[in-house]
């Protein structure tokens, strides 16, 4: 594999277009998640409801991941792109069109549609361009770029408000976003040819502890980005002290990415993910004891979805580490249908057991997400470990 630095040209603007333009959907969605709970929630619908609207937002998966891999293959990573960003904009602006409860159950689906094959085919993407020794620190400045979006979502609400002019710039940024990637490589052979078939659902027997993990990361992430506002404010804190949290909670995942992709290319990677896992458990059981205190909660929050965001960063790693060409295109569409099937039971989950035990249950809720996980790279530590000491 060749050094990072001996990458083609048109491969180097492939690779920073695709982890930008990925930039600016994380932040038109870190708007969507927790303006559509506000918004919900003033017109007097129940979490458990608001956690079905998520979950809309999810369910596409099931229908479009199958077929990912041959559209990837078919039209190539930036067509696809393009079409994902475009769709994403018109199901923004549809949105603040029609704000109620229902009309949004549609345009959720058709907003988790255009998601699914942006999320499916930018990590395909990356992770096909990554030179493997550098593999964890690209990955790493992917998901710092990510989790840079979610940050600034919660602020811009903080500073323009909660009514519905935040989706049309969502839908800008989405248009700004498919202009990005008309600059990168259009090429359709990153993945083969587009007649060959991987069968995406048999891959999970090679490396279940990284195609599963986006199942539990999104079921905890899309509960936290969802209910913590709804969280803070019945803990006695206001509605713009816990939007600030959320850019609080961002940034630690921001200022923690690249050192955990450094770390994932210096040292074994699945006893940095266990441990990742192991501490994210530790500070959500700190998290309630430190509410309403705005600076211990922000403190918390900085170094625990920091933490978090580093096993969605350690199991991207692990895909690319495992799968190559046709099965890469196929590994990355089921992790992205586990992250919508994660959000499909995590949302609606946490909000469930936010009424069951108002407010805590969303971390008790958090916490059987992660303590459920943890066997797998556990698991998949041991065969590794027997062949050492053989």
């Amino acid at each position: 594999m060749q050094d990072a630095t001996q990458l083609h040209p048109r491969h180097k603007r492939s690779l920073a277009a695709a982890i930008l333009s990925m930039g600016m959907v994380n932040l038109s969605m870190g708007i969507a998640f927790p303006l559509t709970a506000l918004i919900l929630a003033r017109q007097g619908v129940e979490p458990g409801m608001i956690g079905l609207s998520t979950a809309a937002q999810a369910a596409p998966v099931f229908f479009i991941s199958p077929f990912a891999p041959r559209i990837m293959r078919r039209f190539g990573p930036a067509h696809v792109m393009i079409a994902g960003l475009v769709l994403a904009g018109i199901s923004f602006v549809l949105m603040a069109l029609f704000p109620s409860l229902l009309a949004w159950f549609p345009l959720r689906f058709l907003l988790g549609s255009a998601g699914t094959l942006l999320w499916a085919t930018s990590e395909a993407w990356i992770n096909s361009l990554a030179p493997e020794e550098r593999r964890g620190r690209v990955i790493g400045i992917y998901s710092a770029a990510a989790a840079a979006g979610f940050a600034s979502g919660p602020m811009l609400l903080a500073l323009i408000g909660t009514d519905v002019t935040p989706f049309y710039i969502g839908a800008a940024l989405m248009l700004i976003a498919a202009f990005v990637v008309t600059t990168a490589d259009r090429g359709r052979d990153y993945f083969g040819e587009a007649g060959t078939s991987s069968a995406m659902w048999r891959l999970i027997l090679i490396a279940p502890a990284a195609l599963l993990a986006n199942f539990f990361f999104a079921a905890a992430e899309d509960s936290l980005v969802t209910f913590f506002p709804l969280y803070a404010i019945r803990t006695g804190m206001t509605e713009s002290a816990s939007l600030g949290l959320l850019t609080v909670a961002a940034l630690g995942a921001i200022a923690t990415q690249p050192a955990i992709g450094i770390a994932a290319d210096r040292m074994n990677r699945l006893n940095l993910l266990i441990g990742l896992v192991i501490a994210t458990l530790a500070g959500y059981i700190l998290l309630p004891f430190t509410m309403p205190d705005a600076i211990a909660t922000g403190a918390t929050l900085f170094l625990v979805v920091g933490l978090a965001n580093g096993i969605f960063t350690l199991a991207m790693v692990l895909v690319g580490e495992r799968f190559r060409g046709a099965e890469l295109a196929s590994a990355s569409a089921f992790t992205t249908a586990m992250w919508g099937a994660g959000a499909l039971v995590g949302a609606p989950l946490s909000g469930i057991a936010m009424q069951v035990w108002d407010p805590h249950g969303l971390i008790v809720a958090v916490l059987l997400i992660f303590l459920a996980y943890l066997p797998f790279p556990v698991i998949a530590r041991l065969p590794a470990r027997k062949s050492a000491a053989e």
